[in-house]
C-alpha cells in the first residue's frame, strides 16, 4: 500500500469536475495534474469483464436505458459517456478495465477499483474480479465497496490486494467488521466525519479516507483531522495540498 499512503489527493471518478467522469479523458486529465491515484467504478458485464461503469443502468451519463450487465466489452464501444456533459465530449467511450489496465501499466498511477454489486451474485464478481486483477500490482491497487458482502466474496479471491469499505457514517460495529473482512482502512462521507472518529480508527491500525471533497474549506477540515486520503472531483485545484499536507509525491 505504500502508493496509497505516499499522497493525500486522490481523483474522484478521474478529473471528473472539468471532465465526463470514469473516461480516459477524465484519467488523463486528472495524470496532467499530477495525481498519484484515482477512484474508480466498476460494474460487471455479461461476459464476466468490466466496464468502467458507476450506475446500474444507462441514462444519467449515457444515453439509454439497458442495464449495464446487458453489454459485453464490444458493446461498450457503441456508448457515448461524453456527450452528456458537453458537445466537446462526444464519442467518449465507456472504457473496460482492461483498456484502464494498460493506460495503468504505461503511467503508474495507482487506482482504488469501487466494486459497484448491482446484484447480489457475490461469488460471480469475486471470480471475475480475481480473473481481471491476477498481474495488478497489489501496491498501486485497492478494492472498496459499500457491499460488505461482496467484499466478504472478494477477500478469498484477491487476499494480497487491500480492502475498504465504503459508509456514509462509521458503522457502530465498525471493529467487528474491520476483523471480519480484513480491511486495510474505511471510506467515508466527509460531511459525517469527526476528528475522534479518524483518531480511533487510526489507533486500530486503519486507513481513513474521504469522499468527495469539492471545497478548499472542507479538504482544509479534514486535513486538520489528520485523514489520509481525500477524493476530490477537482485534482487540478487541490493537487498542491499534497505537498502542503506534508505527503510527498
Amino acid at each position: 500500500m505504500a502508493l496509497f499512503d505516499d499522497h493525500f489527493i486522490s481523483a474522484h471518478r478521474g478529473a471528473s469536475g472539468s471532465c465526463p467522469e470514469n473516461t480516459l479523458c477524465a484519467f488523463a486529465r486528472a495524470a496532467r495534474a499530477g495525481v498519484r491515484s484515482i477512484e474508480t467504478d466498476l460494474s460487471l458485464l455479461a461476459d464476466d469483464g468490466f466496464a468502467i461503469f458507476h450506475d446500474a443502468t444507462l441514462g444519467r451519463t449515457v444515453a439509454g436505458d439497458a442495464p449495464i450487465s446487458s453489454f459485453d466489452r464490444a458493446g461498450l464501444a457503441g456508448l457515448d459517456a461524453g456527450a452528456w456533459r458537453d458537445p466537446a465530449f462526444a464519442g467518449e467511450p465507456v472504457p473496460a478495465l482492461a483498456d484502464v489496465l494498460s493506460w495503468q501499466q504505461k503511467t503508474g498511477i495507482g487506482f482504488n477499483w469501487e466494486i459497484k454489486c448491482h446484484h447480489t451474485d457475490y461469488p460471480r464478481y469475486a471470480t471475475a474480479l480475481a480473473r481481471a486483477l491476477a498481474k495488478a500490482d497489489p501496491a498501486q491497487t485497492l478494492i472498496s465497496s459499500f457491499d460488505a458482502g461482496c467484499l466478504a466474496a472478494i477477500m478469498p479471491e484477491l487476499p494480497q490486494i487491500a480492502r475498504a469499505l465504503i459508509a456514509e457514517t462509521l458503522p457502530a460495529d465498525w471493529r467487528a467488521i474491520a476483523v471480519r473482512l480484513r480491511l486495510d482502512g474505511f471510506h467515508l462521507n466527509h460531511k459525517n466525519l469527526t476528528a475522534d472518529q479518524v483518531d480511533t480508527l487510526h489507533d486500530a491500525g486503519l486507513a481513513v479516507r474521504c469522499y468527495t471533497v469539492n471545497e478548499a474549506a472542507d479538504i482544509e477540515r479534514v486535513r486538520g483531522f489528520n485523514v489520509d486520503l481525500v477524493m476530490t472531483d477537482w485534482p487540478e485545484r487541490f493537487i498542491q495540498f499534497d505537498h502542503i499536507s506534508g505527503h510527498e509525491r
